[in-house]
């Protein structure tokens, strides 16, 4: 049996890991997402349907791998509700928040093209680069949460 010290030091690494894995998911993510609207022409809610998709599916083997390193049980099963629990998190908790914060309460987001104009950042990107991402990051940290809990209690649980 484990200390509590011990469980706690394992958590933190796991989270750490599960940081580390989302910062590059979350880099995918972007790149796919930006290089479909600026290249492809696409507006914000199917790009980023597109991108998070593609993310989904590295997310999945470098969270079962790297972070939760669950090797037992069944792989079919395990996707399913990983699929699921993130779907949720990316299609509904972070689609609608873009969805929000660039159609229907768009302050935030105009605040963020304010705060880039002040600091003279708009130089290098556009008000709809700003909004767009502005809005995409806030809603990548409300799934981050999600996804964690329900991975650590759900979908990798031992």
């Amino acid at each position: 049996m484990k200390s509590p010290n011990q469980n706690d030091v394992e958590e933190v690494k796991r989270v750490g890991k599960f940081g580390l894995v989302g910062i590059l998911n979350t880099l995918l993510d972007f790149v796919i997402f930006n290089v479909l609207g600026h290249f492809a022409h696409l507006s914000a809610v199917p790009a980023n349907l597109i991108s998070t998709t593609c993310a989904m599916t590295f997310s999945f083997f470098a969270n079962k791998e790297m972070v939760f390193k669950r090797t037992g049980g069944s792989m079919l099963k395990q996707g399913l509700i990983f699929y699921t629990v993130t779907a949720f998190g990316l299609y509904v908790l972070q689609t609608g928040t873009i969805h929000i914060l660039t159609d229907v309460w768009t302050y935030p987001t105009m605040l963020a093209a304010d705060v880039s104009h002040i600091l003279g950042l708009n130089q290098w990107s556009g008000d709809t680069f700003i909004v767009k991402n502005t809005a995409k990051a806030a809603g990548t940290v409300l799934s981050l949460v999600w996804n964690y809990l329900m991975y650590k209690l759900v979908v990798f649980r031992p």
